[in-house]
């Protein structure tokens, strides 16, 4: 799990910019960046045909998809709503709009309409925030393990607060989900401005993806 939050002191805490994404991905992309630079300087000292060309966009197409789909994704909060970063899209909804949160495959937005005669209102599906039910499974059967006592460190968890116990049982995204309830919850409380949910594509992210790959057939076609 990784959030990442700008230091602030007291209540005003839930006014500050804070990052939701799971670690995993965070990784893959910084494994796949090293393993894209050390072919990318092997082919500019050994590589000097058409195939070495080839094989360096091929790569730079294949880092704009991991980018897209394993660095960029996240979910961000601030005072006034939160931000939803897809591989793609790209949705800001201010926290009145925000009407349930909860965990199937991923973090879940249900965002309600901005009048009663209005269309019905969206569920926003975050990338970023994935828990596929075998992950899920996986986390209650360490919750009840430790519980019998048999993790392998059973002195260390029986010495941890009930909250820590409780959290070391649940899935990442899950107690993400909870806490974006509850952000949205204390903004509702202290009335946090209303407005539309905005959807918008990520045209950065397309151009990541589309410009290498283009390139990548234009240099295959003419050669």
């Amino acid at each position: 799990m990784s959030t990442q939050q700008e230091p602030a002191s007291g209540s005003a805490l839930e006014d500050k910019k804070k990052v939701f994404r799971l670690t995993g991905p965070i990784v893959l992309w910084w494994a796949w960046v090293v393993f894209a630079v050390v072919n990318l300087a092997d082919l500019a000292i050994q590589g000097h045909d058409v195939t070495s060309v080839q094989i360096a966009f091929g790569l730079a197409a294949v880092t704009g998809v991991v980018y897209v789909c394993a660095f960029r994704p996240r979910v961000i909060t601030d005072a006034d709503g939160l931000t939803m970063l897809n591989p793609v899209r790209e949705y800001r909804v201010p926290w009145p709009r925000v009407s349930e949160v909860y965990l199937g495959e991923s973090v879940q937005i249900h965002c309600s309409a901005t009048a009663p005669a209005a269309a019905k209102g969206k569920v926003l599906h975050s990338w970023a925030l994935y828990s596929p039910r075998r992950s899920r499974l996986k986390a209650e059967v360490r919750g009840r393990r430790m519980d019998r006592g048999l993790a392998s460190r059973p002195g260390n968890y029986t010495r941890m607060p009930v909250e820590a116990r409780e959290a070391a049982k649940q899935h990442p995204a899950e107690l993400m989900a909870r806490e974006i309830q509850s952000l949205a919850r204390r903004a509702r409380e202290r009335g946090a401005p209303d407005g539309p949910v905005v959807a918008s594509w990520a045209w950065s992210s397309l151009v990541a993806v589309l410009v290498p790959a283009l390139v990548l057939a234009l240099v295959i076609a003419i050669t």
